[in-house]
């Protein structure tokens, strides 16, 4: 792999990592994106899986409250994690084409649902019902396209979580769906030593990113950096939807 789209990569796990310094989420899906500008999604997406695994543990373990988070929502990650096998399927069965308009389209509606501010509507009894179903359905998507991180925030978003449990939950959910997502791509050939070695060292600036994020956070007002984050977002996935509509 050339050099200069080594160092593209790190800057995209820079900016993924600030994103999930910020919001709690969004590494794969800031760093997939924007290394789809240059290569195809399904051959991005094992880049994510060392960062997705280590930075959702240290996610977890600093905000601490593990107990409470595991009894609410382990229900919601366990069919999260049977799902994203069905999505890996997909994701190399399908054109590539529209893993990128799929992408593309999920992107934008993050940001859709970040602007509307979806108010806590669920109540919990169906929280209950639904949290399998919609399990599931999240698993598809990230084994499909790499992330589940904009339906995922509209399930938080309609529960009510406050910004603490937001963090919380979502690293909890996404660290137990991370690795089962991990061996069904090493299954599908997917995960080289070398794709592995990659993964691992783009770990060092998604790391930086996330402890740049946390600190922004404190230091400049949410609202606005939280605009850039979602104009950023927007941009890309606008580009994915031209790039694969294009093709």
């Amino acid at each position: 792999m050339e050099a200069r789209i080594l160092y593209f990569f790190a800057l995209a796990f820079l900016m993924a990592g600030m994103v999930k310094g910020l919001l709690g989420m969004g590494l794969p899906l800031v760093s997939i994106t924007l290394m789809s500008i240059l290569i195809e999604p399904k051959v991005a997406i094992p880049f994510v899986l060392a960062s997705g695994i280590v930075l959702n543990l240290v996610q977890v373990i600093q905000v601490g409250g593990v107990l409470a988070v595991t009894k609410r929502f382990t229900s919601l990650a366990i069919a999260a994690a049977v799902g994203v096998w069905v999505g890996t399927e997909l994701l190399f069965a399908v054109d590539p084409r529209v893993i990128e308009i799929l992408l593309g389209i999920i992107v934008c509606g993050y940001v859709f649902i970040n602007i509307i501010r979806i108010p806590p509507t669920l109540p919990k009894l169906w929280e209950n019902r639904l949290s399998i179903p919609a399990g599931l359905v999240f698993g598809v998507l990230q084994g499909a396209t790499g992330s589940l991180a904009a339906p995922l925030a509209a399930w938080w978003q309609m529960l009510g979580l406050k910004k603490d449990e937001f963090v919380q939950a979502s690293g909890y959910v996404l660290l137990i769906v991370v690795i089962p997502w991990s061996a069904s791509l090493i299954v599908k050939g997917a995960v080289t030593w070398r794709i592995a070695f990659i993964s691992a060292g783009l770990m060092i600036p998604a790391a930086v990113g996330m402890y740049l994020g946390g600190r922004i956070r404190a230091r400049v007002p949410e609202e606005r950096y939280r605009n850039l984050i979602l104009a950023l977002l927007f941009f890309a996935g606008l580009v994915l939807l031209g790039k694969g509509v294009a093709s």
